[in-house]
């Protein structure tokens, strides 16, 4: 009888276990999709081969705009952001500019401080000799991508705000 009971009860877990891993994987699936609708990593072909290190932006670094690509994401025709995104735009100093003045920004702050905007500009930078992709998002933050890793920055120094759509928040004035 204790024979059976055991088996039932180790049935019965495993049960659980495998809805609980069920669930979690399509959490998990849900979530990838959620992400990947809102933060687009280029991909990062052109750094192979390079030495990776961190991304380390002091006042004299020398950072060298490659290439820039002006990128119109999905977006709702009607979504009134798609005509001021037409008119947008950064040329390579400007590019320059908001890297030397970004600060570095964590997903909490991302998530409920910046606009992610349907317009950017993409390219390959590099930074005191080491190679990275970007985007500059019109919402006022851009990314810094190594081979494996995506650093975040929100770019709102009064320099800054003439070269973005929408500005991003303040941890200290928005987040209480």
């Amino acid at each position: 009888m204790k024979f059976v009971f055991l088996i039932l009860v180790l049935s019965w877990v495993g049960i659980i276990i495998s809805c609980g891993t069920r669930n979690h994987a399509l959490n998990k699936e849900q979530d990838s999709a959620n992400v990947k609708s809102v933060i687009k990593v280029l991909p990062t072909d052109s750094l192979k081969g390079r030495s990776v290190r961190k991304v380390e932006m002091k006042p004299n670094s020398i950072i060298n705009v490659k290439s820039i690509s002006w990128v119109l994401n999905e977006a709702m025709p009607d979504d009134s952001m798609v005509n001021e995104c037409k008119r947008w735009s950064l040329s390579a100093g400007s590019i320059e500019t908001i890297f030397k003045n970004g600060e570095p920004i964590n997903m909490h702050d991302f998530s409920y401080l910046y606009y992610v905007l349907p317009c950017e500009v993409r390219g390959a930078v590099e930074i005191d000799s080491a190679l990275y992709s970007y985007t500059v998002n019109a919402g006022s933050y851009f990314t810094i991508s190594n081979e494996d890793t995506t650093y975040f920055y929100g770019c709102n120094s009064p320099v800054c705000k003439k070269f973005f759509l929408m500005e991003g928040g303040d941890p200290r004035r928005d987040i209480e």
